[in-house]
């Protein structure tokens, strides 16, 4: 007996794929026997004697193995005893537990096992889960779910937007094609191109998860839905899909929280924040705010309103939605689809209630400032009209009104703006500026020594890297500057004459500064740049490439 152990000990030890051979059988056996025990737990099986059963059985195959002097045919007998001994226990098994739970060797239940395992490991990797209205997670599709692809790209836009604060995903498809873009800050970044059957299935995927109907394409709707994102928490996304001949569009509004500034907030230059308060504290009279669109005029009016004590004074808006609640306001909410004439109708019975104070976001048409410019003596009336500086929008208003002296004397001043990203604190890089560049923008180059530009990276141990706070953009948030025209009894002078230059004149000595001013001293303060300064006070709007993806938590 002895000499045979020691015949299968050399022939076992003779080459080095006997031993693998061999560790790999015990080790898969002892996995599985190590499973069985889990499963025979929970089913409340004889746990004791089924694993002296499987351990019995071990032992025999592990003899045939080692015995039998030729290792091929002791490995192949042995596994026998192991294979035959989980047979045992499955069928054994299946006599004790539910039909639905029982093993079977069919390829549907192998298939079925593997699909179970993709699934499971979908649930577990996927950094995107969409919440449903009770607050249980949506699954994530897997396998051959048709929404798949849908999920993918939804989860590979919100991966590039959220991170960098994005406010709004638009996605357009038509029948030959698909594009979306992301808006960081007022601009648009590409994402990649889209199949256009990809993008109809996203639109369907994302319409369905919020309960909205998926089956109607082309009314609109809209609706809202809450989704997890990984490290960076839970966010709410506000939807809304419409559709015409031209093709189908989705739009998701991220985190609209719908806030308002306070005036010192606003990011006026203290020459301009005391020109403004002179101009509030003036007795009724018309204050214009005038931006292009999209510029951040509604938050200007909404300051300027919630300067005034609604509680001593009666405070009214007419507005095309109520973004944030003024306690003691009078908020009305003006369909866009109201004609003028009943969008009249409305102002003249929000007067007779004699306000004090009254915002309209949207001057509709030049009729309804006939129904204001006699009021302003009383009602200070703070409008939103568009305009790209404060000289065309005072010739608009002059000639809208229609008569020069009524218009000087019913307005009280002009604000415009514009929408800035500024740079990135983390990354931010400075420079020297060319003596030239300084003087070409009417810089002090003895006052000025250094600029800041945007960098987008971020040096750590001498080597380049994504910067964690921007993710690559260069640019984090956003600031506004403004061109305040401060009108006083000498300045109505100027305008009912109809003398412009002398009006400009007259402002520059009331220290006005001009729009590019104002945007450059915030260049030479360090909070932006000359490019983007470039960017914002061109009229052409841009699209700004996409940065590189980076797995850089904020």
């Amino acid at each position: 007996m002895m000499n045979t152990l020691l015949q299968a000990d050399n022939v076992f030890l003779m080459s080095l794929v006997n031993p693998v051979l061999f560790l790999i059988a015990m080790g898969c056996w002892a996995w599985v026997v190590s499973h069985l025990d889990k499963d025979a737990e929970f089913y409340y099986l004889p746990r004791h004697w089924t694993n002296l059963f499987l351990i019995g059985m071990g032992i025999v195959g592990l003899a045939l193995m080692l015995l039998i002097p030729i290792f091929a045919v002791g490995f192949v007998l042995g596994l026998f005893p192991l294979i035959g001994g989980v047979a045992a226990y499955a069928y054994y098994r299946n006599t004790k537990v539910p039909e639905k739970e029982k093993w079977t060797l069919s390829m549907d239940a192998i298939r079925d096992h593997f699909d179970q395992k993709a699934h499971a490991k979908a649930q577990k990797t996927a950094t995107l889960s969409l919440i449903e209205k009770d607050g249980g997670f949506i699954e994530v599709p897997s396998g051959g779910h048709p929404n798949v692809a849908a999920h993918e790209t939804l989860e590979n836009v919100l991966d590039f937007a959220v991170p960098r604060r994005a406010t709004q995903v638009d996605l357009v498809v038509d029948a030959s094609k698909a594009a979306m873009i992301a808006r960081i800050d007022g601009v648009k970044y590409p994402q990649p191109a889209l199949e256009p059957q990809v993008a109809l299935k996203l639109i369907d995927y994302v319409k369905e998860a919020a309960g909205m109907d998926v089956e109607e394409r082309r009314k609109k709707q809209v609706g809202t839905l809450k989704f997890n994102l990984d490290d960076y928490g839970q966010h709410e996304v506000s939807i809304l899909t419409m559709g015409s001949t031209r093709g189908v569009t989705l739009t998701l509004t991220l985190d609209d929280s719908r806030a308002t500034l306070p005036l010192d907030d606003l990011g006026l230059i203290e020459s301009q924040a005391k020109q403004v308060r002179d101009i509030i504290d003036q007795q009724g009279r018309a204050v214009l705010v005038s931006t292009p669109a999209k510029m951040g005029s509604t938050t200007t009016l909404y300051s300027l309103t919630q300067v005034h004590d609604p509680y001593i004074q009666m405070v009214v808006t007419m507005e095309d939605q109520e973004i944030y609640e003024m306690e003691g306001v009078s908020h009305n909410e003006i369909p866009s689809e109201m004609t003028v004439e009943e969008f009249n109708h409305k102002l003249r019975a929000t007067l007779r209630s004699d306000p004090n104070v009254v915002m309209i976001n949207r001057v509709p048409d030049a009729s309804t400032l006939g129904e204001i410019v006699d009021l302003t003596e009383d009602i200070r009336f703070y409008l939103g009209v568009p305009g790209n500086d404060t000289f065309s929008t005072l010739r608009t208003w002059v000639d809208q009104v229609g008569n020069k002296r009524k218009a000087a004397e019913a307005i009280g001043g002009i604000m415009t703006q514009r929408l800035m990203r500024k740079l990135c604190d983390t990354c931010r890089t400075a420079y020297t500026p060319d003596p030239a560049v300084l003087k070409k923008m009417n810089l002090p180059a003895n006052r000025v020594g250094k600029l800041y530009k945007a960098s987008g990276q971020v040096v750590i141990k001498d080597k380049a890297q994504t910067c964690p706070m921007c993710h690559g953009i260069g640019y984090r948030g956003r600031l506004a500057v403004f061109e305040v025209m401060p009108i006083d009894d000498v300045a109505r002078h100027h305008i009912a004459k109809g003398d412009m230059d002398k009006l400009k004149s007259h402002l520059r000595k009331q220290k006005m500064l001009w729009l590019q001013e104002a945007a450059l001293a915030k260049v030479v303060e360090g909070v932006t740049d000359i490019k983007e300064v470039t960017r914002a006070l061109s009229e052409k709007s841009t699209a700004a490439k996409r940065p590189a993806r980076a797995k850089v938590k904020a």
